[in-house]
C-alpha cells in the first residue's frame, strides 16, 4: 500500500495509538491492574480468530511458526507488561513520548538485519536523538526511582516493538498480513495468561462496569487491530526505517489527547529534550546525497 491511501493508512494508526495512551492511563485510574488490561484487550479479539484464518491456507515451516511466535514475546507480551506497569508511574503523554524513540533503535536494527541504506543523516541523526531520549528518560538524572522508573520501563517496550518491527518486515514477506496479526495476538495471549494469574488478581473482571468494558473493546478492535492491520498492510511496501520516523507523530496526539481527557500537563525540561529527539529523527530522515552512503 503506497500513495495517498498508504499515507492515510499511516495516520489512522497513529491517531489511533496516541488514542490509545490516554485510554490505557484512564483504566489503570479506575484501579484495573495493567496486565489484567493488556490479556483482555487481545482476549476480545481472539474470537475473530477463526473468521480471519479461513481467508486462506495455513501452511507454515518451522521457520515461520517461531517468527509468529517471536512476535507474540516482542510485539504484544513484552511491550505491553512494560508499558502498562511503567504507566503507574508515569504520565501517558510522557508514555508516548518516549515511546517514539522506537525509530531510533529500529534504525540500528534495519540496518544490521535488513541490510537498509546506512546513510551518515540516518546516523547522525540517530545519534542526536538518543543524547534526547537518554535525557528525557531520566530527567536529567539518572535514578532509578520514581518516575524515572516508570520511563525506563517504558524504554524497555519501545525497543521491544523496534525488535519486533525488524522480525514483522521479514514475515511479511512470506504471511498474509491478517494471519500474521491474528497469531502474534493469539501467542501473546498465551505469554500474558499465565504472568496475569501469577501476579494479579484475574477476579476483579466480574465488578468491571459498562465503561471499563468499552474502553476495552476501543482498545482490542481499533489500537490492537485496526492500526495494527493497516500498518502492516503499509509495511509490506516501505522501508522499515523510512516508515517508523513518521512513528513521532504520535507524542503531538497523544499529548493532545491526554490533556483532553487527563487534564495532564508537559514540563518544559520535557518539551525541550523531545524537540532534540525529534529534531533527530528529523535529520535522519533527509533524503540521502550521492557519496554520503556509509559502507
Amino acid at each position: 500500500m503506497k500513495g495517498f491511501f498508504g499515507a492515510a493508512a499511516v495516520l489512522t494508526s497513529i491517531i489511533i495509538w496516541a488514542l490509545s495512551y490516554p485510554l490505557v492511563k484512564i483504566l489503570l485510574n479506575e484501579g484495573i491492574p495493567p496486565l489484567t488490561i493488556a490479556l483482555l484487550r487481545h482476549l476480545v479479539f481472539i474470537p475473530l480468530l477463526p473468521i480471519a484464518l479461513a481467508r486462506g491456507k495455513i501452511n507454515y515451516s518451522r521457520k515461520t511458526w517461531l517468527i509468529l511466535i517471536s512476535l507474540g514475546i516482542f510485539t504484544v507480551f513484552l511491550p505491553n507488561v512494560t508499558q502498562n506497569i511503567g504507566m503507574i508511574y508515569t504520565t501517558a503523554s510522557m508514555t508516548s513520548i518516549i515511546q517514539s524513540s522506537s525509530p531510533i533503535f529500529t534504525l540500528i536494527l534495519a540496518f544490521i538485519f535488513l541490510g537498509e541504506e546506512k546513510s551518515l543523516n540516518k546516523v547522525i541523526g540517530a545519534i542526536i536523538a538518543m543524547i534526547g531520549i537518554v535525557f528525557l528518560v531520566s530527567g536529567g538524572r539518572v535514578e532509578l526511582t520514581g518516575t524515572t522508573f516508570g520511563n525506563v520501563l517504558i524504554l524497555v517496550s519501545s525497543i521491544s516493538y523496534a525488535v519486533s518491527g525488524v522480525i514483522i518486515k521479514k514475515g511479511l514477506e512470506e504471511i498474509n498480513p491478517l494471519h500474521l496479526l491474528c497469531f502474534e495476538i493469539t501467542f501473546g495471549f498465551l505469554f500474558l495468561l499465565p504472568a496475569t494469574l501469577l501476579m494479579e488478581d484475574i477476579h476483579m473482571i466480574f465488578y468491571f462496569d459498562l465503561f471499563d468494558w468499552f474502553l476495552i473493546l476501543i482498545l482490542a478492535i481499533f489500537a490492537t487491530a485496526v492500526a495494527g492491520l493497516l500498518y502492516y498492510l503499509v509495511l509490506m511496501d516501505v522501508e522499515l526505517s523510512r516508515l517508523s520516523i513518521i512513528t513521532y507523530l504520535i507524542p503531538v496526539f497523544a499529548v493532545i489527547f491526554s490533556h483532553l481527557l487527563l487534564k495532564e500537563t508537559i514540563s518544559k525540561s520535557a518539551i525541550i529534550f523531545t524537540l532534540i529527539a525529534i529534531a533527530g529523527i528529523a535529520i535522519a530522515s533527509f533524503p540521502t546525497k550521492q557519496g554520503k552512503v556509509l559502507k
